[in-house]
């Protein structure tokens, strides 16, 4: 999903230039952040970040234009949640500003709004299994199981690669489909090739799709 004015909160208050650090203070108790992007006043464009050690050690009457802002972690609109999701985990934020392609403020998508949406992504709600196919990387095509899964009756609900590291060589390319009993979709997998992690062969239950998404909002939610 691209980033619109559907999930921006064009309500959530920024800092500008022309206010006070007591009033980032307030700003950031009332908002539950540790930090604020700052606005210029006069041109509304992005400029920067304060947090809130920053303004705990600044007389309170200093305007935010006097202080040495940092650079602000940022995501354009019509870009990929995903992005936000990985920004808001490399810099731990709750809320993430949202600009256009001249730094114009647009709103902050918050962390609630990309678990939300994210939610809705993945299917995570939805009723079905998961299943999990290995692929080595001379191998790594998925329009033939996507097409062997459809031949199945089965649709697919959600789909997730996690990449080879030193532990495993392999690609694992976690399927969410709408079935309970997935037995018959494994089977054709494994007639055309393929090595598929269910059941008693792997802990991939423990390890799909909701697991993995799963970690993903639990650190988002923290």
């Amino acid at each position: 999903m691209l980033i619109n004015k559907s999930i921006i909160a064009a309500d959530f208050e920024p800092l500008r230039t022309a206010d006070s650090v007591e009033t980032g203070r307030e700003r950031m108790r009332r908002q539950g952040v540790k930090k604020l992007p700052v606005i210029d006043s006069a041109t509304n464009k992005l400029i920067g970040e304060v947090t809130y050690n920053q303004l705990h050690e600044t007389q309170k009457d200093v305007l935010i234009v006097d202080l040495n802002l940092g650079e602000s972690a940022k995501v354009y609109g019509g870009q990929h949640l995903f992005e936000a999701a990985k920004l808001m985990l490399q810099y731990e934020m709750k809320a993430l500003p949202v600009v256009d392609n001249e730094w114009t403020y647009l709103g902050i998508i918050t962390k609630r709004e990309v678990l939300d949406t994210l939610t809705k992504m993945l299917n995570l709600a939805e009723y079905g299994s998961v299943l999990t196919v290995e692929l080595n990387y001379s191998d790594f095509t998925i329009s033939e199981i996507v097409q062997i899964i459809e031949v199945e009756d089965a649709k697919i609900l959600g789909l997730t690669v996690e990449r080879p590291n030193e532990e495993n060589q392999a690609f694992e390319v976690s399927i969410k489909v709408n079935l309970q009993d997935i037995s018959r979709v494994s089977a054709a997998l494994r007639r055309y090739g393929y090595t598929v992690l269910t059941g008693s062969e792997s802990e991939v239950l423990d390890e799909d799709i909701e697991t993995r998404a799963g970690e993903l909002l639990r650190y988002l939610d923290m």
